[in-house]
């Protein structure tokens, strides 16, 4: 209740702390039951400090337009930054390579498995120029560019807008035991053809959550 109703945002940002626990990687259930209350908190230089997973948290729920307002606090090549540049509707021109570069440097997910999926979340929503895909395809290895049977039957759903079927194939890309059997080439693929099919607010809540699960 004060994550929610506290008069004091400062409080109120107390409590989504204790909602979230100790742990360095917030449980996704746990961004979920704050996403609201997350989208209380001012976008303010006092609460930059928590502005990634105030993010994170309201982007679990599509607070897409809750989360914008955070746009002029972070910082380019922040973790903020980051799910704001795949998160974002209507995304002002495309990211360079340079600020993919930032995010980089300052990645310190195993692998640098969160900067692959910012490549291939910002690829599949058509937010990087074809050579900046080629260059962070080759420099982290993806692989973006291999074709299997299931690649080409989801892309081709995209491609005639059957987003019932992409639906489906998504599923079926995405089995597994838990979140890090997900590559960066199965979500290019399924970003993208949730794209092409008419679903680019799925695509980018999707693209945001594996930044911030990693």
């Amino acid at each position: 209740r004060a994550a929610y109703v506290d008069s004091d945002p400062a409080n109120r940002l107390a409590a989504i702390r204790e909602l979230w626990g100790e742990d360095a990687q917030i449980p996704h259930d746990r961004q979920v039951l704050t996403a609201y209350a997350a989208a209380r908190i001012p976008a303010s230089d006092r609460f930059a400090g928590d502005a990634a997973p105030l993010i994170a948290s309201m982007l679990t729920a599509g607070l897409d337009r809750d989360a914008a307002r955070w746009s002029s606090v972070v910082e380019e090549g922040d973790a903020g930054w980051a799910m704001l540049a795949v998160g974002l509707p209507d995304a002002d021109g495309g990211v360079s390579s340079g600020a993919i570069d930032a995010f980089h440097d300052g990645d310190s997910s195993t692998g640098k498995r969160r900067t692959q999926f910012l490549v291939a979340g910002l690829a599949g929503l058509g937010r990087i120029s074809s050579g900046t895909r080629n260059s962070w395809n080759q420099r982290l290895d993806l692989d973006l560019a291999r074709e299997t049977r299931w690649s080409s039957l989801i892309a081709q759903a995209g491609e005639v807008e059957n987003a019932a079927l992409v639906t489906l194939l998504m599923g079926v890309g995405m089995q597994g035991d838990d979140w890090n059997r997900m590559t960066p080439r199965h979500l290019y693929h399924i970003i993208s053809a949730l794209r092409q099919s008419g679903m680019e607010a799925e695509a980018r809540m999707m693209a945001a959550e594996a930044i911030a699960r990693g």
